[in-house]
């Protein structure tokens, strides 16, 4: 391996003279150009190179940032904040404008409602099983609004019915007979 260092002072060692540390650090900055092409280095700091390093080096073939993020392909994106962007930890409350962005995902009104509260105006519920909520005679809420649907335990004589609202009064829709196969 050719290693070659040139000192930045001029100094010279007299024959004969023991090299200690103390008198190494009287020779300043030394510069060394070392000729082999694989060189592992362990520490410090490489400045001054004449080229930048190839991108098949490991390098991005770049003498300044700008060019660097350029030859990554990162863009203007690449110098912004990260407040400009949302955070996964925020869980989308840094949304500027809740609205649109529902609209965009295609959520519509039904997104801003309670679990606990939901009111379906229009559209189809297909593919599920539904469960009305079970009162006894003496328990039935308000018949109004008209349209609603529940399931009493006792409201048909003492045998278990669907009743439906018409605003008034729940009236009783008969059960039948058991669906057999």
């Amino acid at each position: 391996m050719a290693i070659t260092a040139t000192v930045t002072r001029g100094f010279t060692f007299a024959t004969g003279v023991d090299v200690s540390a103390a008198s190494l650090n009287q020779l300043g900055e030394p510069t060394v150009t070392i000729n082999e092409g694989n060189v592992n280095i362990t520490g410090g700091t490489i400045s001054g190179l004449s080229s930048p390093i190839a991108i098949a080096d490991g390098g991005t073939g770049s003498a300044n940032a700008g060019a660097a993020r350029t030859a990554l392909g990162l863009g203007t994106a690449a110098t912004q904040a990260t407040s400009a962007f949302l955070q996964p930890s925020n869980n989308l409350s840094d949304v500027s404008t809740a609205g649109t962005a529902r609209t965009n995902l295609g959520l519509g009104t039904v997104a801003t409602q309670a679990s606990n509260a939901v009111a379906l105006t229009g559209g189809t519920i297909s593919g599920t099983i539904m469960t009305l909520k079970s009162y006894d005679v003496a328990g039935v809420p308000s018949a109004s609004p008209a349209g609603q649907m529940i399931y009493v335990t006792d409201g048909n004589a003492g045998a278990a019915t669907v009743a439906v609202s018409d605003g008034s009064a729940w009236k009783v829709v008969a059960l039948g007979a058991t669906i057999s196969t």
